[in-house]
């Protein structure tokens, strides 16, 4: 009689993201109801809200040491970001907050990650780099004339950040942070 062999083990759904603490949260969550009220759709939830760097998508396990050391070999200093206006793309329904400017120390950090995870062989997504944080899904999306207070967001770290899917939809959890703390990763 022949065993059965185990299921392999299912790869972690995983991307680098900067993560809000909850008063930023709240404040982009403001801002995003506002977004809803005009355009509908499906409101994220508000511990959620993050703004996404490098979305890698379905990660074996055994490569994920591989993206702690692309993080720890990134360029990271702290910088702040003045989220100050909104969007939506027709074509997916996704409405949108986002500074006017990107920071130069975020580009520098996506670039540096991305360069870090290419050299690792990692496939990366050759689009040009748009930051911006999904608010709504499922929008009916319109021209916006909308003007609302910026969100001033002092970023002081980066995180990876691990999805898994349940019948409430996505939920996130915080893998590894960068720079790291003096315990570690969280």
């Amino acid at each position: 009689m022949s065993e059965v062999p185990a299921p392999a083990p299912q790869p972690a759904r995983v991307f680098f993201a900067l993560w809000p603490d909850a008063s930023i949260q709240a404040l982009l969550l403001e801002r995003a109801r506002e977004l809803h009220r005009r355009l509908g759709g499906k409101l994220t939830r508000q511990e959620s809200i993050h703004l996404t760097l490098v979305f890698l998508g379905d990660v074996a396990l055994d490569r994920l040491p591989l993206l702690n050391d692309a993080a720890a070999a990134a360029r990271f200093q702290p910088f702040s970001i003045e989220v100050e206006q909104a969007g939506c793309w027709q074509h997916n329904g996704v409405a949108w907050l986002a500074p006017r400017r990107t920071p130069d120390a975020l580009l520098a950090l996506v670039q540096t990650l991305e360069a870090a995870l290419s050299n690792a062989g990692f496939s990366l997504d050759a689009r040009p780099y748009a930051p911006h944080i999904t608010v709504l899904r499922k929008a009916r999306c319109k021209r916006l004339d909308l003007e609302f207070d910026p969100v001033a967001w002092p970023v002081a770290d980066f995180v990876l950040v691990r999805s898994q899917l349940d019948a409430a939809g996505s939920r996130y959890s915080v893998v590894g942070r960068w720079p790291d703390s003096p315990s570690g990763p969280q």
